[in-house]
């Protein structure tokens, strides 16, 4: 067993959809400033075990940590008091329909505002920042999301989660099906991430192309259980 510490760590957990084991008694851990990449064949788990890795659905049973913390999903602030913050980038964005890119990415940061001590100003500005660092117009910024290109969701999503300024951030297939422009930028995103020793990065993705990119070993999801157990980028 893997002794708790500081990082992500994943103790003994598994996960069940019913009668089907879709992760099987998995043991792994993520440094601080690590990135860890996850690749295997569609349906295989990989966006389970990012959802477990992040705390958004619990293990059937085992452990998962953040910085040594179990993530609570009735109380998320929790973690956010204790100094954790996560990102987590969906695969098709999951942005809330009804909302503007803007509203979306300030919704976030609006719900930890006491905790992370902001003002209205304050959250106002970050948003806007984190969508021009993602290239988001400002057309755009006021749309619907069934408005925007696949690409520019994607972008806001990625905009999203960086409005915390998270210290864990999550990527499921973060480049999959974008335009080529869109899909420099996140890579380019994924990059910074993987050079900056505050974040603690896990990326679920079978592109070639980004993996070159990261220039990261991946691990291999295979039956249930990582493979491959290499060397990993760690700055």
């Amino acid at each position: 067993m893997i002794p708790p510490r500081p990082g992500l760590v994943v103790l003994d957990a598994s996960f069940r959809y019913g009668d089907i084991v879709v992760l099987d008694d998995e043991s792994l851990s993520v440094e601080p400033g690590e990135t860890l990449v996850v690749t295997g064949e569609n349906g295989v788990g990989k966006s389970t075990l990012l959802y477990l890795c992040a705390g958004l659905i619990p293990v059937s049973s085992g452990a998962v940590l953040l910085d040594g913390r179990s993530p609570d999903r009735v109380h998320p602030s929790a973690l956010f008091r204790a100094g954790v913050r996560r990102g987590f980038v969906f695969q098709q964005g999951g942005l809330l329909s009804n909302l503007s890119a803007f509203a979306n990415v300030v919704l976030a940061l609006r719900y930890h505002a006491d905790v992370l001590g902001l003002d209205e100003a304050t959250v106002d500005r970050r948003a806007r920042d984190a969508l021009a660092r993602m290239d988001v117009a400002r057309a755009d910024m006021h749309a619907l999301p069934a408005h925007l290109s696949f690409g520019v969701r994607k972008r806001v999503a990625v905009a999203r989660a960086l409005a915390l300024e998270p210290n864990f951030m999550f990527f499921d297939d973060p480049d999959a099906g974008l335009d080529p422009e869109s899909a420099r930028l996140v890579q380019d995103l994924l990059v910074s991430c993987r050079d900056d020793p505050r974040i603690t990065s896990v990326v679920a993705s079978n592109h070639r192309g980004l993996l070159d990119r990261l220039e990261v070993q991946p691990h291999e999801l295979c039956g249930g259980k990582l493979l491959q157990r290499v060397s990993r980028f760690v700055v």
